[in-house]
């Protein structure tokens, strides 16, 4: 899936972060392989707010990066 990262992907720490569309929607590493999740928001404001907080910053209290760690790489 293709996709445009923003200017804050030099910034990004999550290991699971894929990309970024438009200051709107997230993608991360998805549940099994060759997939992907997508994170929308209503706002640009939302977004700033989850990417800031937790790709680039505390994204080990990211939810997604919680359930991929204990899902996919629990034990590794």
């Amino acid at each position: 899936m293709p996709t445009q990262s923003s200017y804050m992907r030099v910034d990004v720490r999550c290991p699971f972060y894929k990309g970024d569309e438009h200051r709107r929607r997230i993608i991360c590493e998805g549940i099994v392989d060759r997939s992907t999740i997508s994170l929308s928001f209503g706002s640009s404001k939302d977004f700033s707010v989850q990417a800031n907080t937790f790709c680039c910053n505390r994204y080990q209290n990211c939810e997604i990066y919680m359930m991929l760690m204990a899902s996919k790489y629990d034990g590794v």
